[in-house]
């Protein structure tokens, strides 16, 4: 069955906000549908936000988690990307506002515009954190800790004074497997890279508000976390918060003052500022509340998805998580719906599927929680990790290039990504 025509003869438009996870998702869903499918971003490339701290650690090089958007529509001849930047969305009329496009109007809209850091109010953060959101995150933190490292070795002086010493804020996955990558830099490459600085004198440090790391795993997990991280030198603080941050000072709330050049912060997440804009009730976080297909209640036409939105789990009742698995299960069922619906077919709920909930802690070490409560940690469950996130990835060559440089890194312990290139 063909889309109905609107007076004006054209298919029903859909709007695709965002090339993430949940974007992607959606349009490569809508490829045999009888729409046009527009893709706006503020990027020309997709992120594989799960190995971003692989970046910043120089394990892997830039285009390993950013491909570009077109190629991922190249066969799609429903599909047009745009790069711009939304500034502003009239639900009633809508129609989208970008900085230089012309305005847009749509027949469904996929709100895929992701999150944004949320530093909670600590004063100093926004100035001088290093978050690790997106791609040029990445690269921000890796320039900034390889400059941090050749300052210091024409200037011993600097190491007294916590030049090469890091705070890590957040006991989640993006925290400590920032600190476990971190660690291996450090005590790995860095100790034949500059061997005048003693192991020592360059300290990690991992800092979370709650009484454990991993709230969310079971106790083995956690364990087995805090000796990993041990074994790898990562001096971890648990039930402290972070007060305020200067360029080369961290303060807790204890009153304990941290000499730290570098804090990455990995703590929290909360809606892209634009939700703000939508004259919504929003959720904790800032996030939009859906419903069972993923619509905003008050404009089914509109759906929601990725780290804006908060979906809740069909079987367990709760919010399920930022993740990219999420995302991208979200963004292909909006796809499906909206295919559907097109072709006068039934929709049905999103039911999340849980393939577990994993980090990497290092080389070798890692840890994996299935749904129903099994685990595994070490070396069995590195390769579960591996797996699940090969599969990820949009590409067999984006695959190729991880596979080669983790087998590299493996293999030699080397960190062929850890350049500074100046522009």
């Amino acid at each position: 069955m063909s889309a109905p025509l609107d007076s004006n003869g054209r298919r029903p438009r859909v709007l695709v906000l965002g090339g993430g996870f949940a974007g992607i998702g959606a349009a490569q869903k809508l490829k045999k549908s009888d729409v046009d499918v527009v893709l706006v971003d503020k990027h020309d490339y997709h992120t594989f936000q799960p190995l971003l701290y692989q970046v910043a650690t120089g394990l892997l090089e830039q285009p390993a988690v950013g491909h570009p958007i077109r190629d991922l529509v190249h066969e799609q001849e429903n599909a047009r990307v745009h790069q711009d930047t939304v500034t502003a969305i009239d639900l009633d009329a809508r129609e989208v506002r970008f900085s230089e496009l012309e305005p847009l109007t749509y027949d469904y809209l996929v709100f895929g515009l992701g999150a944004e850091v949320n530093f909670f109010g600590v004063e100093g953060a926004p100035e001088h954190a290093f978050p690790l959101y997106t791609l040029a995150d990445a690269v921000r933190l890796k320039d900034h800790v390889l400059k941090t490292w050749e300052a210091a070795d024409r200037k011993p002086e600097r190491i007294e004074d916590g030049a090469l010493n890091i705070v890590v804020v957040g006991g989640g996955p993006t925290g400590i497997e920032t600190a476990g990558a971190l660690a291996e830099l450090y005590h790995g490459v860095f100790t034949k890279d500059y061997p005048d600085v003693a192991p020592e004198q360059a300290r990690i440090t991992l800092v979370e508000a709650g009484p454990e790391l991993f709230p969310m795993f079971k106790p083995d997990i956690r364990a087995y976390t805090e000796e990993a991280l041990d074994d790898r030198s990562v001096e971890v603080l648990t039930g402290e918060v972070v007060q305020s941050v200067t360029p080369t000072r961290v303060t807790l709330q204890s009153g304990t003052e941290l000499k730290a050049h570098t804090l990455v912060w990995g703590a929290g997440l909360q809606g892209n500022q634009l939700v703000q804009s939508l004259g919504l009730e929003l959720e904790k976080g800032n996030r939009i509340g859906v419903d069972g297909e993923l619509r905003i209640p008050s404009h089914p036409e509109v759906y929601a998805v990725g780290d804006v939105a908060a979906i809740t789990d069909q079987k367990t009742d709760q919010v399920l998580p930022q993740l990219g698995s999420v995302a991208l299960q979200a963004g292909e069922h909006v796809g499906e719906t909206i295919a559907r619906k097109v072709a006068g077919k039934e929709t049905k709920a999103f039911k999340y599927r849980d393939k577990g909930t994993m980090a990497t802690i290092g080389r070798g070490s890692a840890v994996v929680q299935m749904l129903g409560g099994r685990t595994m940690k070490g070396k069995v469950a590195s390769a579960a990790w591996g797996s699940v996130h090969l599969a990820l990835l949009p590409t067999n060559q984006d695959r190729a290039k991880a596979v080669v440089d983790w087998a590299g890194a493996g293999l030699t312990h080397q960190r062929e990504a850890r350049i500074t290139v100046e522009t």
